[in-house]
């Protein structure tokens, strides 16, 4: 991909981005990763994803400028991060703006009642896509039960998994530390 075709992908996704950078994971997902043309294996997409994830800024910042420089180097970065940025920024001071005018009003109030579920489902498409990589080895062959068989379940990936979901419901232990503690386990189980 060309710095200036990253540039266009993202502001086509900025222009999207309602409930957080999350919310894009389905939608880049289905743009890039997957087998040539797409420009990105589901396993190098999982990993821009978790870098994402664990370095400063949002998400969605995040996943532009590596997926740019990934595809075409520093200037794919820049195209990338640029796009990204390009519509977001004065979508939200305009998004503000309104809010503060119009909160009380039944279509703004309409607007966020459906604009909550759908953000909430896509998230929750996001989570499924992160646990397919991280967990079931690539995405589950719905439509072709015969394919199951070749899921590759990490099982050390998948008891992480579960004690970061136990920790996370029973105890107030901080994201950061959890984080650490997931990586140094996969350093040591997932290999």
């Amino acid at each position: 991909m060309t710095p200036f075709s990253l540039f266009l992908l993202f502001v086509k996704y900025s222009a999207l981005c309602f409930g957080g950078g999350y919310v894009l994971i389905p939608l880049l997902s289905a743009d890039l990763v997957g087998a040539p043309p797409r420009p990105l294996s589901p396993e190098l997409f999982s990993r821009i994803i978790s870098v994402s994830q664990v370095t400063p800024g949002p998400v969605f910042i995040n996943v532009a400028t590596f997926v740019g420089f990934q595809q075409a180097g520093f200037f794919g970065s820049l195209g990338a991060t640029c796009g990204a940025v390009l519509l977001s920024a004065p979508l939200v001071i305009l998004a503000v703006k309104l809010l503060r005018k119009y909160e009380s009003g039944v279509l703004v109030r309409g607007f966020f009642r459906g604009m909550r579920p759908a953000s909430f489902g896509l998230i929750l498409a996001a989570a499924w896509i992160f646990f397919e990589l991280s967990v079931l080895g690539g995405p589950v062959p719905w439509f072709e039960p015969a394919r199951i068989s070749e899921l590759k379940i990490d099982f050390a990936a998948a008891g992480i998994f579960a004690a970061a979901l136990v920790l996370l419901g029973k105890t107030k232990i901080n994201l950061t530390l959890l984080l650490i503690a997931a990586a140094v386990a996969g350093a040591f189980l997932c290999r």
